[in-house]
């Protein structure tokens, strides 16, 4: 099992800056969580998640079926803080989320599965979110034909 440790992913301005996630820890449902603590207030800190499932222990006689997987699930969000200007007093609000931007991934591997089919699925998962027509599904909202 590897140690946590912070996790850098560029972003895609035309000067790409460095987000340095830092690992907190697991929640009450036993997900992973990663911070990247620059944006000015907590509530608008962009977070990574990570849960890990995996099936029962097996019985006597049991075999590893289609519906004996593990899971793997991967998210990425990305609050936004809304503008504000200053109210009559003259403080400035409180930071307010205006929306948030997610991603999820989640691999579904098979107990029969081998080391061999879970690298090809991440590498090619890694390799499908550079391929032209998602990313123009993604950034530019357009569809396939």
């Amino acid at each position: 099992m590897p140690a946590a440790a912070n996790i850098v992913l560029a972003d895609a301005l035309v000067t790409p800056v460095n987000h340095t996630f830092i690992p907190l820890g697991k929640d009450a449902k036993n997900v992973f969580w990663y911070e990247d603590q620059s944006q000015s207030s907590p509530i608008g800190y962009w977070k990574i998640s990570l849960e890990l499932k995996r099936p029962l222990p097996g019985a006597p006689g049991q075999a590893a079926t289609s519906d004996r997987v593990s899971r793997v699930k991967l998210t990425l969000h990305e609050p936004q803080l809304e503008t504000l200007g200053t109210n009559d007093s003259g403080l400035t609000p409180p930071a307010t989320v205006a929306y948030v931007p997610r991603w999820t991934s989640e691999f579904i591997l098979p107990e029969r599965g081998v080391l061999q089919n879970r690298k090809d699925i991440r590498k090619m998962a890694a390799s499908l979110l550079a391929d032209a027509q998602v990313v123009s599904a993604v950034e530019s909202l357009q569809p396939i034909y």
